[in-house]
């Protein structure tokens, strides 16, 4: 889920993104007009560059906070109607940053080919209040711990309310429009639908069980099981959190009438969120 693999990227990349903004200064596109899908994380992105002369640009990027890192830039045409866009790549720009931030980076341009820096080239158009969503079907292993792609996210996001103020990994971009409406599920495609929740989910604690290794008893973490299951919608990619926001589970395991979840945080004290506490995917 989204906050275990949060927490895993905050480990390996967390600190300023400075190196990035620094080196996205020298990428200045060409003065045509560009429409911008992307998206921004802890030095890490996507940025994809649509221009009016119906060429574009793709890129990826990762830093870590001590040095090195890659930035891959793929260039083509593209194919673009108001329901899907269609890239069709053709050079690639590969850029590593060794470790020894006093060293020069090195650059490599390619044809577009070799599988390892292969994009993805066909995206389904959905639009939510101000923002459109490119929306790909295909699984990008490596990133994630789990199996998913962009509907998959997207859902993620849309179902905990993160949406459409806030978006995950996967291209956005804003428009004008800020009217407020519910999302249309009949614009993503039935074989993804099920990952959408209709309505939100909620579910009280049911039980606490405190973990504390035995090598490090300042290591502790908490079982939580909730009283609802897969009858209640209850799936193992879900993160409810109480009203106030200060405590939040990821589901990880589903029964029928039951579900679990594990917090690792230090914080978290029976006193404050006893059984019967209630959770919820999204609260109004």
């Amino acid at each position: 889920m989204k906050y275990i693999n949060i927490l895993i990227l905050l480990l390996i990349f967390s600190c300023s993104n400075n190196k990035t903004k620094s080196n996205d200064e020298k990428n200045v596109i060409p003065n045509i007009d560009t429409l911008r899908y992307s998206y921004n994380g802890f030095n890490n992105g996507l940025k994809l560059d649509l221009l009016s002369n119906g060429t574009f640009i793709n890129e990826d990027y990762l830093f870590g906070c001590t040095g090195g890192g890659e930035r891959k830039k793929v260039f083509g045409t593209y194919k673009m109607d108001s329901v899907n866009l269609k890239l069709i790549p053709n050079k690639v720009e590969f850029t590593e940053y060794p470790m020894d931030m006093e060293s020069k980076p090195i650059t490599t341009n390619v044809n577009y080919g070799i599988d390892s820096l292969k994009i993805k080239t066909e995206f389904q158009i959905v639009s939510w209040e101000n923002k459109k969503y490119l929306l790909s079907d295909f699984y990008d292993f490596g990133w994630s711990l789990d199996k998913e792609n962009d509907y998959i996210r997207f859902a993620d996001y849309l179902n905990s309310g993160l949406e459409p103020k806030s978006s995950g990994r996967y291209l956005a971009t804003e428009i004008k429009d800020t009217i407020k409406t519910e999302f249309d599920l009949k614009q993503i495609p039935e074989k993804w639908q099920s990952y959408f929740l209709k309505e939100p989910v909620s579910a009280k604690i049911r039980k606490i069980k405190k973990i504390t290794d035995p090598k490090d008893i300042e290591n502790i973490s908490w079982i939580i099981e909730l009283d609802k299951g897969k009858k209640d919608r209850m799936n193992n990619r879900l993160t409810l959190e109480t009203k106030d926001g200060d405590f939040f589970i990821e589901v990880d395991s589903v029964l029928t009438n039951r579900s679990f979840g594990k917090y690792y945080m230090p914080d978290f004290t029976t006193e404050k969120y006893p059984i019967g506490t209630e959770l919820r995917t999204k609260w109004e």
